[in-house]
């Protein structure tokens, strides 16, 4: 060591800028092999956005020593040698027990019990590779300081704007996950997310908090499952040409699950629709009511279930895991935690999830009898585009794939979903015979032999949602009288609340499926979302899914053949009231 010491020494006077090289390339090996470790790096190194975030935030560290090395100011060293020591430690301490870096969360943690956290760090802190760290990176930082190094006065004013540019673009980008950045980088980014987070919680402060009721006996347990991008059209078990779901037949051939023909999404899109399944909303929402109204966790935690939420996808994605993400959510997994490759197009992997996260946390939560009930919401992968990626190879039944988002890579993913669904019943199934699990697509997508639009406008393939629940078994019969009724996704938050014996405190807009339903039902299905881009749409949904498409730009009306369009003030005043009362900004009333 001493040697090698000796020869950066001399380095750095005959040739500082590799010198200056070679520090941070050490650096980055430490922070990869000494704050992480070798198994956590080998699972996520292959990952697209593992290196993104990485290279990205190397970038922030790079210009920064550009500017600092050159300082002859004693203060200015210290502090940066303890940004970089100081933090890649407590990052290093963190994710020996987390698996994870610091958060926003733990930040507020230290804040509110810092004599606490000191307690805990004491109980759990490690001790050699904290020491390693020192012991190399120590002597690489005083020597920075050592180099001659003279970079030109522009060059350091273009790296102080540039490294800010990239700075807040991993702090602030739903793209940007602190495990896949420097360590030290990481660690400051969490202040500017404490901030927008307080930013953020300025729309949440209307929200009602909800008192915690007395406990009732017998309360179920309860399984939420989001699924992502299923076409009803494309379920064997609707009556699809392909066999695409054959283990949900047999279950449905057992009278084990029911299937609503009748059910239709709330929105088109993810952010227009998972938000409000996990709200109870329906119906148009450009001034963002969504923001006020306590969510599925927020319930159950009242009504005393220990709560938990499992994605396959990034739910950072424009702020929706702050909306969810509080003190009432108890478990908390992402679908960064499964793979470094999740994107806006592509989550985790389905049965990694499933058997990694899932049903180890129902091992867990359903064995502790003694305990509270559970609520787990499970969001999926499902189908989305491309969609021959989103179903591993030995699942693959319909051939070629010659499209990667064609008709035969659809229904395979949709076989997937069928292997997905069956396997995590029958888990909770054997666990406990009178759970209720619950199943609705986020939306769906338009797929024929002839063309793909995706989940572009309102076509039958988008809205006609694959709505089902597998009850215990004596409440088939009573479920399977709204079987063709008008329902919407809507309806299980409201037979959710209603299962948990709690009642809700604001609006919603679902009906409790086991309670009658008007077959002369009203739905609303909108791109018109604050959650999204607030597009000025929707149509009006009747019971035999035929619908009015409104445009709320062009105050127009057209009507079910597709063809008449009229003003919308000329609407039925009945139609209209639907939609008028979420026009003009309002707070939500106290039920």
């Amino acid at each position: 060591m001493e040697q090698l010491l000796t020869r950066l020494v001399n380095l750095g006077k005959s040739a500082p800028k590799r010198a200056f090289l070679i520090i941070f390339l050490c650096l980055a090996l430490c922070d990869l092999f000494l704050v992480r470790d070798l198994t956590w790096l080998m699972e996520n190194w292959t990952g697209k956005r593992f290196w993104v975030n990485y290279s990205f935030s190397l970038i922030s560290l790079l210009l920064l020593m550009v500017i600092l090395a050159p300082s002859k100011n004693g203060s200015v060293r210290s502090l940066f040698m303890f940004f970089i020591l100081g933090t890649q430690i407590a990052q290093q301490s963190y994710f020996a027990i987390y698996r994870n870096f610091v958060t926003v969360f733990d930040l507020r943690f230290v804040a509110a019990d810092p004599l606490l956290t000191l307690e805990l760090w004491l109980d759990n802190a490690i001790i050699l590779k904290p020491l390693l760290l020192l012991l190399i990176e120590l002597p690489l930082l005083l020597l920075l300081f050592r180099l001659e190094l003279k970079p030109k006065l522009w060059l350091r004013a273009c790296s102080v704007v540039v490294a800010s540019l990239f700075f807040l673009l991993v702090s602030f980008s739903w793209y940007g996950i602190s495990k896949f950045q420097f360590s030290a980088v990481a660690y400051a980014g969490v202040f500017p997310s404490l901030i927008e987070r307080n930013a953020f919680e300025g729309k949440l402060a209307d929200k009602p908090v909800l008192t915690p009721q007395k406990p009732v006996e017998g309360l179920p347990n309860i399984v939420f499952i989001v699924g992502e991008s299923l076409t009803l059209d494309h379920t064997g078990i609707a009556g699809y040409e392909r066999q695409t779901t054959p283990k949900l037949q047999q279950m449905m051939a057992a009278n084990e699950l029911i299937l609503y023909r009748n059910a239709v999404s709330i929105g088109t899109r993810t952010l227009s629709s998972v938000p409000y399944m996990l709200t109870g909303l329906q119906g148009i929402d450009p001034h963002g009511l969504v923001y006020s109204s306590p969510t599925i966790f927020n319930y159950a935690k009242a009504a005393g279930y220990k709560t938990a939420l499992i994605s396959a996808q990034d739910f950072q994605w424009r702020n929706v895991d702050q909306i969810f993400v509080d003190q009432d959510l108890d478990f908390y997994r992402s679908g960064t935690d499964f793979s470094a490759s999740v994107s806006v197009s592509e989550g985790a992997d389905d049965m990694k999830v499933l058997e990694e996260g899932i049903l180890p946390y129902l091992q867990t939560a359903l064995d502790r009898k003694s305990e509270a009930p559970m609520l787990l919401v499970a969001q999926m992968n499902g189908s989305h585009y491309p969609y021959s990626s989103h179903s591993p190879d030995y699942i693959k039944q319909f051939l070629p794939e010659n499209n990667p988002n064609g008709m035969n890579a659809y229904d395979n993913t949709v076989l997937y979903t069928d292997l997905y669904l069956t396997t995590l019943v029958k888990a909770v199934r054997q666990k406990d015979p009178n759970a209720w699990v619950f199943y609705s697509s986020d939306h769906g997508q338009d797929v024929s032999h002839n063309k793909t639009s995706f989940n572009a406008g309102y076509g039958s393939g988008v809205i006609h949602n694959a709505l089902m629940v597998f009850p215990p078994a004596d409440a088939i019969d009573t479920l399977k009288a709204n079987e063709t009724a008008p329902v919407s996704q809507a309806d299980i938050f409201a037979t959710i609340l209603n299962l948990m014996q709690i009642q809700p405190v604001t609006e919603i807009n679902g009906i409790n499926l086991m309670s009658k339903i008007d077959p002369a039902r009203l739905r609303v299905v909108s791109a018109y979302m604050k959650t999204l881009h607030n597009e000025p749409n929707a149509v009006l949904v009747l019971p035999d899914l035929r619908y009015i498409h409104i445009d709320f730009d062009r105050q127009s009306a057209t009507l079910p053949d597709g063809k008449t369009i009229q003003p919308y003030q000329e609407l039925m005043p009945e139609y209209r009231a639907i939609f008028d009362r979420r026009l003009t900004p309002t707070q939500h009333g106290e039920l």
